[in-house]
C-alpha cells in the first residue's frame, strides 16, 4: 500500500524575502526548489512572525483564524481574526480525532470566508497544537499557502499588535478541496514502519506516555521502532519556534532524516502536527500524521507494542 501511495513532495528553496511572500502568500505561496542555505528553513512560508503579520494583516486575499477555543476567542483575539476552533473539524463519528468529511471541511472553511486562493495565517496561544493541527488540515485538503504565526497570540500581543473581542463580518467564499492522501496515514501504513528503515514514526507525545507509564488507552507505550521527540522541544521558553539549526539538529540526533519516510503519531493526531508543520519547514520531502494516533493503536490488542525507553 505504501509504495503505490500518491506522494507530493514537498522542494525546498531559498529564504523568501517578506515582500516577495506578501505576493507569492495571496495566490497561494510556492515553494522554491534550491537546498536551504545552511541555518534558514528550506520553506519559510510555512511560518510568520507577529511583525510580518502587522505589516500585512489588511493584504488582500489574507485570511487570519483562530484555531483557539471558542470561549478563548471571545475572551480577546487579533483583529480581524476570525474564529474556526479547530475541534470543528474533527470528525464526530470516529474514534480519535480524524478530520471530518471533504464535504463538511468545505463548508466550514468557507463559511469562514476561505477560498481556494486564500492565504490562511493560523494561530493558537502560542506553543500549543491547535495552529499546527488547523495547518495540517488545510494542507490535507490541498491547500497551499497556509502558514501558523510564530509565537501565537503571545507574540502578537507582545509586539503590541490589537487585540479585540468584537468578531469581524467577512463575505463567505467557495472553498473546494483536494484531499492530499500523502498528508494522512492508517493503522496499517503504520505498521509497515515497524520493519521498514525507509520510514520512520515520530512519537509527540510526553515521554512518560512513549515508556507506557502514562496510560491513556488499554494499552501503554509505543510503537517498536518509533522516535520520542516531544511537541514541546521544538519549542523555546517564550513559546517561539527553535530555530532552524536547532530544529535540523534535534530530529537528526534521533534518526529523522531528510531520506526517510516521516509519519507523525501522538493521542489523538494533534500534537504530532508539531512535528509534521517542522518537518515541511525544513523541507522534509514525505511527511504525515497518523490519524487515529494511539488512542486507536493503543485500543488494538493485535498491534504490536513497545514499553520502556526505547
Amino acid at each position: 500500500m505504501a509504495t503505490t501511495r500518491r506522494r507530493l513532495l514537498a522542494a525546498g528553496g531559498g529564504l523568501l524575502a517578506p515582500a516577495v511572500l506578501a505576493v507569492a502568500g495571496c495566490g497561494g505561496a510556492t515553494e522554491a526548489s534550491r537546498p536551504a542555505a545552511a541555518g534558514a528553513f528550506a520553506n519559510p512560508n510555512l511560518v510568520v512572525s507577529a511583525a510580518w503579520l502587522k505589516d500585512h494583516s489588511a493584504d488582500p486575499g489574507l485570511r487570519v483564524v483562530d484555531a483557539r477555543a471558542a470561549a478563548d476567542y471571545a475572551r480577546g483575539h487579533i483583529a480581524g481574526a476570525v474564529s474556526l476552533p479547530v475541534a470543528d473539524t474533527f470528525d464526530p463519528a470516529r474514534p480519535g480525532n480524524y478530520p471530518d468529511s471533504k464535504e463538511k471541511l468545505e463548508a466550514l472553511f468557507g463559511a469562514r470566508g476561505i477560498a481556494n486562493a486564500t492565504r490562511v495565517v493560523v494561530y493558537d496561544a502560542g506553543a500549543e497544537t491547535p495552529g499546527p493541527r488547523l495547518f495540517w488540515t488545510l494542507e490535507y485538503l490541498g491547500q497551499r499557502g497556509s502558514a501558523v504565526l510564530d509565537g501565537g497570540l503571545k507574540a502578537w500581543q507582545a509586539a503590541g499588535g490589537a487585540v479585540t473581542t468584537e468578531p469581524p463580518t467577512v463575505p463567505a467564499a467557495s472553498y473546494t478541496a483536494a484531499v492530499d492522501p500523502s498528508r494522512i496515514y492508517s493503522q496499517a501504513e503504520c505498521a509497515l514502519a515497524i520493519t521498514d528503515r525507509t520510514k520512520v514514526v515520530v512519537d509527540a507525545r510526553s515521554p512518560e506516555e512513549y515508556r507506557g507509564e502514562d496510560v491513556r488507552a488499554p494499552f501503554g507505550g509505543h510503537i517498536p521502532g518509533a522516535v520520542n521527540i516531544d511537541y514541546r522541544e521544538n519549542f523555546t521558553p517564550d513559546a517561539r519556534l527553535k530555530n532552524a539549526t536547532a530544529l535540523r539538529a534535534l530530529y537528526a540526533a534521533r534518526g529523522v532524516t531528510p531520506d526517510k519516510e516521516v509519519i507523525g503519531l501522538c493521542q489523538t493526531g494533534q500534537r504530532s502536527t508539531v512535528a509534521y508543520w517542522v518537518l515541511r519547514l525544513l523541507g522534509y520531502p514525505r511527511v504525515g500524521n497518523y490519524g487515529g494516533g494511539w488512542i486507536e493503536w493503543g485500543s488494538d490488542p493485535q498491534t504490536s507494542k513497545a514499553q520502556g525507553a526505547s
